[in-house]
């Protein structure tokens, strides 16, 4: 079931983070990648607070992969939704076949259109308002100046400089590290490791330290036919003896086997690459399962009409109070 993007994925991954060396062969290229890197920072525009009219909170990463970041914006922006701001969420929408125009994301576009990731980040958080294009500075400014939001939050973006930002967040995964501690493609840092001294605030999911981790607490699991939902305890009694697989297209899959193992679930993994659409029907054919657990990215790219057995573990990112208060800190300056 491994495609040539699959087995490419895993390849850089086991390179960069489990000791394999064959990535050594682009340090030719290392001089060019860190002078990039250097003057896009070095030469970013200079702005003032809120230069676009409202805040800007950049969720991003330094390495290349999942470590949680949209789960992250996602918890943010629910918290700041809850507290009575309107959010505005910007992203580029990766994937998506549509031009590089702006669009406002609905929770009736499809991934096709808008991209797995904003379209999940909307039936999150419905109220909030959801835009990908490909200059997220345009989106931004199409947020504060047409709807009216408070405060904007970046789905990724650490390196695009051309937003201006307000507060940082860098999302990094505290079993993984930085891996090989090298650039792409040598080894999966977008930018150099003492970028991170210059962010305003380092997550770690499943970090020790309690006042910089993300966690994960699995809620329920909801069919994704029907979107009838059950309790863990109820899971566990329906999939009793049952065959079970767990698939997913996030960019480090073991975070999702790792969880469900933890609950007391048994199942056969499945995998694909990040933000690839799930093969259910060559699922069935080769594990023939009573029951797929998928994660809510996975769902929004499936049919729903093929996902009788199919539900998707609902979890919900916990954030530490320490980042919840310096953001409470950032938007009251904006109301003095």
């Amino acid at each position: 079931m491994m495609s040539r993007r699959d087995g490419l994925e895993t390849a850089f991954n086991n390179a960069w983070y489990h000791g394999a060396k064959w990535t050594l062969i682009f340090l030719p290229l290392m001089p060019l990648v860190m002078l990039a890197t250097y003057c896009r920072r070095r030469f970013r525009p200079k702005n003032s607070f809120a230069a676009l009219g409202a805040p800007v909170i950049v969720i991003g990463g330094l390495t290349a992969g999942g470590t949680g970041k949209t789960p992250t914006l996602i918890a943010l922006a629910r918290y700041l939704s809850g507290r009575g701001f309107k959010v505005g969420v910007v992203s580029r929408g990766y994937g998506r076949t549509t031009d590089d125009s702006s669009l406002l994301v609905s929770e009736e576009h499809t991934h096709d259109e808008v991209g797995d990731e904003p379209l999940l980040i909307k039936q999150s958080v419905s109220k909030a308002l959801v835009i990908v294009g490909k200059s997220r500075r345009k989106a931004a400014k199409s947020l504060i100046r047409e709807f009216g939001a408070h405060v904007i939050l970046s789905d990724d973006g650490l390196q695009h400089y051309d937003l201006p930002r307000d507060f940082e967040v860098a999302v990094i995964d505290a079993e993984r590290g930085l891996g090989n501690g090298w650039l792409i493609p040598v080894g999966p840092l977008r930018e150099p490791l003492e970028r991170l001294s210059s962010v305003d605030f380092v997550l770690e999911r499943n970090g020790r330290n309690a006042s910089q981790a993300l966690t994960y607490a699995p809620k329920r699991l909801i069919s994704v036919k029907t979107n009838h939902t059950i309790s863990l305890d109820q899971a566990k009694t329906l999939f009793c003896d049952k065959s079970l697989v767990a698939a997913t297209g996030l960019g480090q899959p073991s975070q999702f086997f790792i969880m469900l193992r933890h609950l007391g679930f048994e199942f056969t993994e499945v995998t694909v690459a990040d933000h690839a659409l799930l093969p259910l029907n060559e699922i069935h054919k080769m594990h023939t399962p009573d029951h797929i657990l998928v994660t809510a990215k996975d769902a929004v790219k499936m049919d729903k009409q093929a996902c009788d057995n199919v539900w998707v573990v609902d979890i919900e990112a916990q954030l530490p109070e320490v980042l919840l208060s310096s953001l409470e800190q950032l938007l009251d300056r904006v109301s003095r």
